[in-house]
């Protein structure tokens, strides 16, 4: 069974870039803007909620193969 811990993924499409967050200081200052959203895709990519780290990675590489994958937060 995979844990429920959950992490943010802070897609960026311009620079081709996911960083996986626990609870951090970089989730903690998350906003809206007209190009990023929160909980939602935009132009520029956003931040988006998974119950694991696990589950983020998976799913991440299967949409997002070509991008570079950093975990922020272990």
């Amino acid at each position: 069974m995979l844990s429920y811990n959950p992490v943010w993924v802070n897609i960026d499409l311009p620079t081709k870039r996911l960083e996986v967050h626990r609870e951090c200081a970089h989730t903690n200052q998350m906003c809206e803007t007209p190009y990023k959203g929160v909980g939602k895709l935009k132009r520029d990519g956003g931040w988006i909620r998974f119950r694991n780290a696990e589950v983020a990675i998976q799913r991440l590489k299967e949409e997002y193969d070509q991008f570079e994958c950093l975990i922020h937060c272990k």
